[in-house]
């Protein structure tokens, strides 16, 4: 990506904020007993049209406060990291070492932005030490750094974690196309819907993207919650598209079904989500307008 085309379109709403294409950097907030750290690993310009098929040019017209001068799409790739009580756990795994060549078609532009194991380092976190990586689904910018090529040692860049997956993810996978994921066979743990792998950390089923998607809902211990959705939702103007198809969804009804599920909990009191992909945007909520609103305007950080 050029300078130009990560510079955002001119914010029409007049209050100067470019969060919405803006490639997001570390951050570290606190709600509650739950402190989330969002890891960096790369950034992507994508395509709008090709990422939603259903949608056109004159749809993202409407919405220049998330679209680059170039007309695309900002989108980060990384991880979650999670701290509850004695818990520390990582939500994906990132886009891991993937070069510039190898874009899908509905990418226009590729770039680590700062990539994963640096940005670990940087919030004082050994990957070595942590014992679990939860996955919201298999694609490759989720799996990234636990996959079996992902560094020289072949247990991948988390030697120690169990690998927590949703029930159905591994049936996804093409046969003979080999393991995703380092030590799969000995290392994953199927997880059902509603199960909890952690103290305050559970499971919660949003198929339809893969067959296994999986959103994990994140207790903060003072009568709020988090969702980590993955990608059941890829950007925020899709809070108010939960029509619009993503190209890679396994079954386009399905996960529809999962996007309205969300967005309707999302719009709860106290529910707050997290989207992966959702630029510099990640941590909001939907308010009563059903639009996502972001943490600064959602919440009171202190």
């Amino acid at each position: 990506m050029t300078p130009q085309e990560q510079r955002p379109a001119p914010n029409r709403a007049g209050h100067g904020d470019d969060s919405g294409s803006r490639l997001p950097g570390i951050w570290t907030r606190t709600l509650g007993e739950l402190t989330l750290s969002y890891v960096p690993d790369a950034g992507v310009a994508m395509i709008p049209s090709r990422v939603y098929p259903s949608s056109d040019e004159e749809d993202w017209s409407a919405h220049p406060a998330h679209m680059t001068r170039a007309g695309h799409l900002s989108m980060g790739c990384g991880a979650l990291l999670v701290e509850r009580g004695g818990t520390r756990l990582l939500i994906d795994a990132g886009h891991g070492r993937i070069s510039g060549e190898e874009l899908e078609p509905f990418q226009h532009g590729f770039d680590h932005v700062r990539d994963l194991p640096a940005s670990l380092a940087t919030l004082g976190v050994d990957p070595a030490e942590l014992e679990m990586v939860a996955f919201t689904h298999f694609h490759g910018d989720h799996t990234g750094w636990a996959r079996p090529d992902a560094v020289e040692d072949p247990r991948s860049l988390f030697p120690k974690a169990r690998w927590m997956v949703g029930k159905g993810e591994l049936e996804s996978v093409a046969p003979g196309s080999g393991p995703v994921l380092a030590g799969q066979d000995e290392r994953a743990v199927i997880v059902t819907d509603g199960t909890e792998i952690a103290d305050g950390i559970r499971a919660w089923s949003l198929p339809g993207h893969t067959p296994g998607h999986t959103a994990w809902v994140l207790d903060t211990g003072d009568g709020r919650e988090v969702v980590a959705f993955g990608d059941a939702l890829h950007s925020p103007v899709q809070v108010r598209h939960p029509d619009w198809e993503v190209c890679l969804d396994t079954d386009r009804d399905e996960a529809e079904r999962s996007r309205r599920r969300l967005v309707d909990h999302l719009a709860r009191d106290g529910v707050y989500g997290f989207g992966v992909h959702f630029a510099d945007q990640q941590l909001g909520t939907v308010d009563g307008s059903g639009h996502w609103r972001p943490w600064t305007d959602a919440v009171d950080a202190s």
